[in-house]
């Protein structure tokens, strides 16, 4: 190895050879200079807390709004019934085929729309 390389500094977290590059942290990035000289930023990725998620099951009922159901099959959930109805008859315009009914999850009850 020789002499005019950098040596490693005490912030390097793994053993690498004596030559190899030299390390200083900051805040939100990393600098890190490689054998030749040459220095390289790498930006930090923070993990930060994911928000919990709702999950959403097909098979279940919500438990409190409204909800579309197309041919027996839970679709969209709203807060209003005015929402849910606008989004079903969209549907059963567009598609007339179709078997819309409103859901009121805290009545537990189905209603068909014509």
């Amino acid at each position: 190895m020789s002499s005019g390389n950098a040596a490693v500094t005490e912030d390097a977290h793994h053993d690498a050879p004596t030559a190899a590059f030299e390390t200083s942290f900051h805040a939100d990035q990393i600098i890190a200079v490689n054998a030749k000289g040459i220095t390289m930023k790498k930006s930090v990725l923070s993990i930060e807390e994911p928000e919990p998620k709702k999950a959403v099951r097909a098979d279940r009922p919500p438990t409190e709004g409204f909800a579309t159901i197309v041919d027996g099959h839970f679709k969209s959930e709203f807060d209003t019934i005015e929402a849910a109805e606008v989004s079903g008859r969209k549907l059963k315009t567009a598609y007339p085929m179709l078997q819309v009914q409103i859901y009121d999850a805290a009545m537990r009850v189905r209603t068909l729309l014509s």
